[in-house]
């Protein structure tokens, strides 16, 4: 019987899904930003461009995806923080397949524009011609408490300003 618990354990982390890792800088805002940033990054990195369109209602966010309609529920989960960076786990969880959207509703479309720096994926997140949310992504096992990833994201924020 123990050897199924331990199965079970196993068999759950195997399958359990890793999301991307959002990292936030602390005490850098938009306004703290070099002039023309994406210009100057563009000349040094890989840019990677996804237009993201979203449905948004009281009650979730609702995504096409190959024309169908879905309803997500969307979760956020602070996973470390310190004086400096704050690493987050968000992602959409999806609810249900629905026909028809709903009344009240506010089309989005977000351009995420992304560059790869030393396998962390630098991202802004682009409304009406403006900067509304920048952070860095990643899937690393390493967190913002390793000294390695601390020392990227120094050199990814001296990029910024």
């Amino acid at each position: 019987m123990n050897k199924n618990k331990k199965y079970t354990k196993i068999n759950k982390k195997k399958y359990e899904k890793n999301y991307e890792k959002k990292i936030y800088i602390k005490n850098l805002d938009i306004k703290d930003l070099k002039y023309n940033i994406l210009d100057i990054l563009k000349k040094k990195f890989n840019e990677i461009r996804k237009q993201k369109n979203y449905i948004l209602t009281n009650d979730g966010v609702y995504i096409f995806n190959k024309d169908i309609l879905n309803h997500y529920n969307y979760v956020n989960k602070t996973l470390h923080e310190t004086d400096d960076f704050i690493e987050l786990n968000d992602y959409y969880k999806f609810n249900t397949t629905v026909y028809q959207i709903p009344h009240d509703h506010y089309f989005l479309t977000i351009l995420e524009i992304s560059f790869n720096i030393n396998n962390l994926f630098l991202t802004f997140e682009i409304n009406n011609n403006k900067i509304q949310d920048f952070y860095i992504k990643t899937n690393s096992s390493l967190n913002i408490l390793d000294a390695l990833m601390i020392k990227e994201i120094s050199y990814i924020k001296q990029l910024l300003i």
